[in-house]
């Protein structure tokens, strides 16, 4: 090779750099593409997550035969399992959606189990859970779900036993009078739920006053099983 004045050879190395530096910003769109991508479908699951949401109480929960979750392709699997589990505002309906389209993606029953008690202490309208009537309790959807999960649910239905906000329900018009005179609460929900797991005693009071003993009384008994 002939001689090469320093700036040749300064010359030479800034091309060869320019080269390298071409070649990964050309290897940089396809990882980038696939970032956008993820996100796309991502937020293409969120979006028919949220349709559902909204749709509820036409299909109540049998998702595998809306026109939302045939937008659902394979690709939309793995953002589905990511907001399922984060545990996130969505994650049930994610939960639900997988349990139809891949039942390969499993889940223990205690993530079910958290999955199914976060969305019951996030819920605004209680009628997917059940009503509670002077006649008992009716389980709906989301309710006989749960119990369908039994004792493995107790620990964390447990911690909601103390939660006494309002548990509004909307819809059937008999169902809203009662939750509205009784006045019932998310503690309320979680004791059924395990009174009924449990095969326990529950004679359900008009007045929340008069059911907080009962409620402390269950806690107690559950103390007693460990």
């Amino acid at each position: 090779m002939g001689f090469q004045s320093k700036s040749g050879v300064a010359a030479a190395l800034a091309w060869i750099l320019a080269s390298c530096a071409g070649e990964a910003v050309r290897e940089g769109p396809g990882e980038v593409d696939a970032e956008v991508l993820e996100r796309r479908r991502r937020d293409e699951a969120l979006e028919v997550l949220a349709a559902l949401e909204r749709t509820f109480y036409t299909h109540w929960g049998a998702v595998e035969g809306t026109a939302e979750c045939a937008r659902l392709g394979e690709g939309h699997l793995p953002a589905l399992r990511r907001i399922a589990d984060a545990n996130g505002e969505h994650a049930l309906g994610a939960l639900r959606v997988l349990e139809r389209r891949a039942p390969a993606e499993k889940f223990s029953v205690d993530a079910r189990a958290i999955l199914y008690v976060s969305a019951l202490e996030r819920e605004r309208n209680f009628s997917r859970w059940g009503v509670i009537g002077p006649r008992g309790f009716v389980p709906a959807v989301y309710g006989q779900e749960l119990l369908r999960l039994g004792p493995d649910a107790a620990p964390y239905l447990r911690r909601l036993l103390g939660d006494r906000r309002r548990a509004p329900f909307f819809g059937d018009a008999e169902g809203e009078r009662a939750n509205r005179l009784q006045g019932d609460r998310v503690c309320d929900y979680a004791w059924i739920f395990l009174a009924t797991v449990f095969d326990r005693p529950l004679s359900y009071a008009a007045d929340p006053r008069d059911r907080d003993p009962q409620i402390l009384a269950l806690d107690r008994w559950l103390d007693g099983r460990k």
